[in-house]
């Protein structure tokens, strides 16, 4: 099996689209994030997508569930 790779596609919208939401269109929790952001960097595209990316929906934000427990005790309360 091989290993994923970044696979970012050009997207051509207006720079200032107040139409759609960027979660539409990128999953900034993605652990490939960064190299796609350098794929486009590196083509001179203005913006991308991940939508055609079989590991868009891979990675999801953190919940508070995975904070909830993490925190340090407060040692000025009972």
């Amino acid at each position: 099996m091989s290993c994923p790779q970044p696979r970012p596609t050009e997207f051509r919208l207006p720079l200032r689209a107040e139409t759609f939401a960027i979660e539409e269109h990128r999953n900034v929790h993605c652990r490939f994030y960064g190299g796609c952001i350098d794929v486009a960097v590196k083509k001179d595209w203005d913006s991308f997508t991940c939508a055609k990316c079989p590991l868009f929906r891979e990675d999801r934000a953190p919940g508070a569930d995975a904070y909830a427990f993490n925190q340090p005790a407060d040692p000025g309360r009972p």
